[in-house]
């Protein structure tokens, strides 16, 4: 128990820290989420994305942790806000680096693979209802997400 309070206690204070990088507080929001802090770890989430996203300050890797990030809290708290962001980081990432984002949601470790498929087909289903015909010539999940932008 000591220990998930001196994590929590940990992110905060990295958090707080003015100076500190967006790498630094997506692991302080990953460490908080790892010690069942969900409240903390959504906190930190929703700064940088209010904060950092708009100036251009993150890239597509911290993109990539934020969208899993948000779909943990959305796996947790089936909060649909979390859901909107988590799509939104996944979408983003793939503007900001298309080939860092593929790379980063390819090598996830298995127990993750869930939170990318479910992205994947919930950004394609809802950039391309029922009824747009499109032609994938790609089936991987992570893929579809490069290739939805081309659809016509």
């Amino acid at each position: 128990m000591r220990f998930v309070v001196l994590l929590s206690l940990l992110a905060l204070v990295l958090t707080a820290c003015g100076g500190s990088s967006v790498a630094e507080r997506v692991a302080s929001a990953e460490m908080a989420f790892a010690a069942e802090d969900v409240a903390s770890s959504r906190r930190i989430c929703d700064r940088i994305m209010g904060e950092d996203v708009s100036d251009g300050g993150v890239t597509a890797t911290e993109l990539c942790r934020l969208s899993i990030l948000y779909m943990q809290l959305y796996d947790r708290t089936d909060d649909a806000d979390a859901l909107d962001l988590a799509t939104r980081c996944y979408r983003s990432a793939f503007s900001e680096n298309a080939d860092s984002a593929r790379y980063f949601y390819t090598h996830l470790p298995v127990d993750q693979d869930k939170y990318v498929m479910s992205l994947s087909t919930l950004v394609q289903s809802i950039d391309n209802p029922a009824g747009v015909d499109c032609d994938y010539e790609d089936t991987d999940s992570v893929l579809v997400a490069d290739s939805v932008k081309n659809c016509k």
